[in-house]
């Protein structure tokens, strides 16, 4: 038990949050096994975090490891297994989101599409999706599709920008940041399960998002194996959250970024209503989460990481009194 206590002490705040939410992912995993509309991918993608977990254990005991700073090699690796450190957790977060997202409509049947199109036509007077359909083209379609592709990448991409140039604070708050924002999508997605544009509105659809091979290569890619049977990941759009809260420290950290990234996002942020994956709605919700989280994450970081010194340091003085 002590050795237990210990390890979560060493843990910080988005490490902790991905053993916790791990729970439940293998909870449904086990009970929904078997059921229709459960994809086997499931079990594949559960080994490949399982194999991340031991991987991330193993890493922060080699970190301990005094002997790797006596040589320039050891110094190489504890620079690598630092970095590892940094952004396992971020792989962690990717693996639950592609296991939960495939199984909400197995823990929540009841699609809220209905309501988010009636608060689309509430708040503008049409629906989005079939709005942008006079803009349809093949090229529009090909560029819209590479924005939409290259979510990961701006997050990579940022995230990486702080930290090769050092930055380890703005780097801590942004990656706690973002994994805070991807869980508590993750629970909103149980909640709120949605479909999408796409799917619910297809009898409405009088023109076809038919791009070049590359496009059509990419729809085919991102629309693999999802259908109204399987993922439920809409509300709160993520994808325009995320984004969102990046250019938001972009904006706090270096403005010349932020600028530049700009219509990288606005594209992006077009790209989730004219592609038929989001209602406008999910895009505020994703909007009002993600400046939410811009507010209280970096909070809420600090918060644990003051009192996951203080509680380890305590820990280690009453085990030396003993």
């Amino acid at each position: 038990m002590q050795n237990l206590f210990k390890f979560l002490l060493k843990l910080r705040l988005e490490e902790l949050l991905a053993l916790i939410l791990l729970a439940p992912m293998i909870f449904f995993m086990a009970i929904y096994h078997g059921e229709e509309g459960f994809r086997d991918s499931n079990v594949d993608r559960f080994l490949i975090t399982g194999f991340v977990f031991i991987l991330f254990i193993v890493i922060i005991k080699l970190r301990e490891v005094k002997i790797l700073l006596n040589s320039k090699f050891g110094r190489l690796i504890k620079v690598i297994l630092d970095f590892l450190r940094e952004t396992l957790p971020f792989a962690f977060c990717i693996s639950i989101y592609t296991n939960m997202h495939d199984m909400v409509h197995l823990v929540n049947p009841n699609d809220i599409d209905l309501r988010l199109m009636a608060w689309d036509k509430y708040l503008l007077g049409f629906h989005p999706a079939i709005y942008l359909e006079q803009f349809i083209t093949p090229d529009l379609t090909d560029f819209m599709y590479a924005s939409y592709s290259a979510f990961l990448i701006y997050i990579l991409v940022f995230s990486m920008y702080l930290y090769v140039n050092h930055k380890h604070e703005a780097f801590r708050e942004t990656l706690v940041s973002i994994i805070l924002t991807f869980y508590i999508g993750y629970i909103g997605y149980v909640l709120f399960p949605a479909v999408g544009p796409k799917f619910t509105m297809s009898h409405m659809f009088e023109t076809s998002l038919s791009g070049t091979q590359i496009s059509d290569r990419l729809s085919f890619l991102i629309n693999y194996e999802i259908s109204e049977y399987t993922r439920r990941d809409c509300f709160p759009s993520l994808h325009n959250g995320i984004i969102f809260l990046i250019l938001l420290f972009a904006y706090k950290y270096n403005k010349i970024y932020a600028i530049i990234f700009l219509p990288f996002a606005i594209s992006l942020f077009i790209s989730t209503l004219y592609l038929r994956y989001h209602y406008f709605v999910d895009m505020i919700a994703g909007f009002i989460l993600a400046s939410i989280i811009f507010y209280f994450g970096p909070i809420l970081n600090k918060f644990w990481e003051y009192n996951r010194y203080n509680k380890n340091w305590q820990y280690k003085l009453k085990s030396q009194e003993l």
